[in-house]
């Protein structure tokens, strides 16, 4: 039993340029089946909006948690994977990653995609906000900062929007701690992470608007927690006495990880439970809320991040987490996931709204009726293979010719 987190199974060559390292680092395979789970959650989510599946009470409340899960470990994954080969660098004392060439391989991850979906939604079925005069700021990122464009465009692009700023910042982060020794380092980005929960915890009570919360300020305690493990990755082999033996412990039971995680995730339940489906959603998001239930939820999630990026960190022996992970149909799901999760909206919409009683509005909220006899998990099915359809013709046609480009 080792403790490194550089596996057999990471350093297997990628199966795409989307999911290749940096040259000379690791790759963790497993993080693309998280992508999957991630992605899954979300599309999940809003098939249960639009069908008004979310207003059953049990399994909406646990699938309205989820759906909000599902960015945060988008979060907490990018943290890792693009923090890592900074930390690595520092920790052999090798010249770190040049800014230039990371600035370029995330630009050409990221933005031909986007930019296509963008463009194409806005011909057809004529998504607001592109070919408007405020066109800028869905094309570069920044719909996110005013009220009036956050739920145009792709609505779900305001989780770019914060990426895009987390990609930015990385950088100088990494230069500003680059004489700081990895235990201090820790400790700055605790610091980070307790910042990013109190902007959280300012907003539900109302002293901050929700804008802060939904900007890098309050995601922040997702990327932070990402950097946290990755650090702990590359300090893991020279670890020694309790902390080598705390790690390895831990590396050793991931099925007691994802137990956790499991449990966790029913306390969030519990804890995120309000009256009402989707109408006590949104008017829990409107509402002062008080700080127990707060500094609960904040607690909680980034507990059940932490548990459930585990299993796919370390090498040790292959438990059920580990055999999940490894699934084909999961690994491929996360290897299209950012096409999924520009297209499933849209999809959804077009899919089930049309088939839905009238009382609804435009973006399905409001429904006060659910399509009934089981169209819910046909509706999800559908959805879910036209995203993967559009996403892997995406992925084919727009994504891998930049992508190839990535080392140029």
């Amino acid at each position: 039993m080792t403790t490194t987190a550089a596996s057999p199974r990471a350093r297997a060559v990628a199966p795409s340029p989307a999911v290749a390292p940096p040259p000379g680092n690791p790759r963790f395979p497993l993080f693309d089946s998280l992508r999957g789970l991630a992605v899954l959650a979300v599309v999940v989510y809003h098939v249960f909006v639009f069908t008004g599946a979310l207003n059953r009470r049990g399994i909406g409340d646990a699938v309205a948690v989820a759906g909000s899960i599902g960015p945060t470990l988008f979060f907490a994954i990018s943290g890792f994977l693009l923090y890592r080969p900074w930390v690595a660098a520092r920790a052999a004392e090798k010249p770190r990653p040049r800014t230039r060439r990371y600035l370029r391989r995330r630009a050409l991850r990221i933005l031909p995609a986007y930019w296509f979906a963008l463009t194409a939604l806005a011909v057809f079925p004529g998504i607001v906000g592109p070919f408007s005069g405020d066109w800028w700021r869905y094309y570069f990122f920044l719909q996110l900062y005013d009220p009036e464009t956050l739920g145009l465009g792709i609505p779900v692009a305001w989780t770019l929007c914060v990426e895009v700023s987390f990609y930015l910042a990385l950088p100088l982060w990494a230069a500003a701690v680059r004489r700081v020794r990895l235990r201090g380092e820790l400790a700055a980005l605790a610091l980070i992470a307790f910042a990013g929960a109190a902007v959280q915890v300012a907003a539900g009570r109302e002293a901050l608007a929700n804008v802060y919360a939904q900007s890098l300020l309050g995601q922040s305690t997702w990327f932070a927690i990402g950097m946290a493990i990755a650090v702990v990755s590359v300090a893991a082999p020279r670890a020694e006495g309790r902390r080598r033996a705390l790690i390895g412990a831990v590396a050793a039971r991931p099925v007691l990880c994802w137990a956790g995680a499991a449990a966790v995730f029913a306390a969030l339940v519990l804890v995120r439970r309000v009256p009402g489906g989707l109408f006590g959603i949104v008017a829990a998001l409107n509402t002062e809320q008080p700080y127990p239930k707060l500094l609960a939820d904040v607690a909680l999630t980034a507990l059940l991040v932490v548990l459930v990026l585990m299993p796919a960190v370390w090498d040790a022996p292959a438990r059920l987490p580990q055999r999940l992970l490894a699934a084909a149909p999961l690994a491929g799901l996360g290897l299209i996931s950012y096409g999924v999760f520009l297209w499933h909206l849209t999809i959804a919409e077009l899919l089930i709204l049309p088939a839905m009683p009238t009382h609804f509005d435009a973006h399905g909220l409001g429904l006060l009726q659910h399509i009934p006899n089981g169209g819910t998990p046909v509706m999800l099915v559908l959805t879910l293979a036209g995203a993967c359809a559009v996403a892997a013709a995406s992925y084919r046609f727009v994504e891998l010719p930049f992508l190839r480009r990535k080392e140029g």
